[in-house]
C-alpha cells in the first residue's frame, strides 16, 4: 500500500493534516466536513480544501447525506474501502486463521484451518510465510494495496521487539524474518492483546478507562486497560491469568506447573473433564455446540467452570477496580449461558461496592475482535 501513502505527500504540514483526516476516518465511519474540522482543529475552508483533494485522489468518497433538523443535509465522507487492506492473522496451538479487512473495517475474506501445529517451528513458519501472500493473491488484491499484516500469536510475545518467545522463536525477530519474505510491514502481538485492542477501538471498551477483557478459548488469558491505556507490562507479557496458581490440585498445566487456573477454566480443561466423565474425547468447540443443543452434562460442566472463573475474576476486580469486565474468546458462543455462573462467582467473592461498580458484558464483536485489533495496531503503526 505504499502508493496510497505516497499519494498523501511526505514531510510537509499538508501531509500531516491529510494523514490526520485519514486516521480519523480509519476509526470513524461516515463523517461530515464539520466533524472532520472539529477533530483536526482546522479552519472550515482548510478542511474543505483537504477533503476535496482527498476526494479527487479517490481516497475519500461521498457516501450519502446526514440527517439534519433543518437546512441542507451535510454530505458524509468515508474512506474508499478498496484503496487499501489490512491483513489479520491468528496463530494458535492447533489453528491458523486469516482475515482481510478493508478500510471500512469490514472483513471481506476469512480463512481458517486446523491443519496447523505451531509447536512445529519450521513447518509452521513456512506455512505462514507461504499461505498469507497466496491467499491475498487468490482474492485478486495487488500487494501494494496491503497496508500491513498484524499477527496475533498465543503465548509470550514482545510487540516492541517483534519477537515471539513461546513459539516461532528464531535467532532473528519474527517480524524481520517475515518482512524478508513479504513486501508489506509486519506487526505481532499476543492474541489476547489484539482482542483487547479491538474492543478498545471498536467495541465495548471504547471510551472506557479501566477494563478487564477475558479471553476464554482453548486457554485463558486477560487483557487490561488501565486509565485508558492497554497495559502491556514491562516485557509485553501482561495478562497470563490462566497461569496463576489457583487450585491445590495435581493437574499439570501446559506451562509445566500444577494448579494453574486454566487446568479448570479453559477449553482444554473442558475437554479433559468431559473425557473423564464419559470416556469420550471431543474438541471443546464441539462441546460448546452440544451445550447450545441443551446437553445436560456439558452445561453442568460449564456452570461449574463459570463460577470458578467468576471467583478468580473477583480477585482482579478487587485489585484493579475496573468499570467493565468483558467476556470474549471462543466461549462467547455460550456466553449468555456462562454469564450467570460467572456473575454468581463474582458476587460471592467480591467486595460488594467493587462488584456493584463493575459492569459485566459478553463481547458482541465475537471472533472478529482479534482481527479488528490487528487492524487497529497496523493503522497505529503505519500512521504514527
Amino acid at each position: 500500500m505504499r502508493s496510497f501513502l505516497d499519494s498523501l505527500g511526505v514531510g510537509n504540514n499538508q501531509s500531516l493534516q491529510t494523514r490526520k483526516i485519514i486516521q480519523y476516518l480509519l476509526r470513524e465511519k461516515g463523517k461530515t466536513v464539520l466533524e472532520i474540522r472539529d477533530f483536526c482543529g482546522l479552519s472550515l475552508p482548510t478542511t474543505i480544501k483537504f477533503v476535496n483533494e482527498l476526494v479527487e485522489k479517490n481516497i475519500l468518497i461521498e457516501s450519502g447525506k446526514k440527517e439534519s433538523s433543518g437546512g441542507r443535509r451535510p454530505t458524509v465522507y468515508n474512506l474508499n474501502p478498496d484503496q487499501g487492506y489490512i491483513v489479520g492473522v491468528e496463530l494458535l496451538l492447533k489453528s491458523f486463521r486469516m482475515s482481510i479487512i478493508n478500510l471500512h473495517h469490514e472483513v471481506i475474506y476469512d480463512y481458517e484451518t486446523d491443519n496447523f501445529d505451531i509447536s512445529q517451528r519450521d513447518e509452521s513458519f513456512d506455512f505462514v510465510a507461504r499461505t498469507v501472500p497466496a491467499l491475498i493473491r487468490s482474492k485478486g488484491i495487488a500487494e501494494h494495496k496491503i497496508l500491513g499484516v498484524g499477527i496475533g500469536i498465543t503465548g509470550r510475545v514482545n510487540r516492541a521487539k517483534g519477537i515471539s518467545y513461546s513459539f516461532l522463536n528464531f535467532d532473528e525477530s519474527l517480524t524481520e524474518l517475515l518482512e524478508k519474505q513479504w513486501p508489506y510491514p509486519v506487526f505481532i502481538d499476543n492474541d489476547t492483546h489484539f482482542m483487547t485492542m479491538g474492543e478498545q477501538v471498536f467495541g465495548l471498551a471504547r471510551d472506557k478507562q479501566n477494563v478487564v477483557y477475558v479471553n476464554l478459548s482453548r486457554g485463558l488469558a486477560v487483557g487490561l486497560i488501565s486509565n485508558g491505556q492497554i497495559h502491556n507490562g514491562h516485557s509485553y507479557f501482561a495478562g497470563e491469568f490462566g497461569h496463576v496458581t489457583f487450585f491445590n490440585n495435581d493437574k499439570l498445566c501446559i506451562c509445566g506447573k500444577k494448579g494453574c487456573l486454566s487446568t479448570v477454566v479453559s477449553g482444554l480443561a473442558l475437554e479433559e473433564t468431559y473425557a473423564e466423565k464419559t470416556g469420550r474425547y471431543l474438541p471443546y468447540r464441539d462441546l460448546l455446540t452440544l451445550s447450545k443443543q441443551g446437553d445436560r452434562l456439558v452445561n453442568e460442566l460449564l456452570s461449574d467452570m463459570g463460577e470458578q472463573l467468576g471467583k478468580a475474576l473477583a480477585m482482579l476486580i478487587q485489585v484493579l477496580n475496573p468499570e467493565l469486565l468483558i467476556l470474549g474468546g471462543r466461549f462467547i458462543d455460550v456466553g449468555e449461558y456462562l454469564k450467570y455462573p460467572i456473575i454468581r462467582g463474582l458476587s460471592l467473592n467480591s467486595l460488594p461496592q467493587l462488584f456493584a461498580d463493575c459492569e459485566f458484558q459478553v463481547s458482541p464483536l465475537g471472533e472478529k475482535a482479534e482481527m479488528l485489533g490487528a487492524y487497529a495496531l497496523v493503522m497505529e503503526k503505519v500512521f504514527e
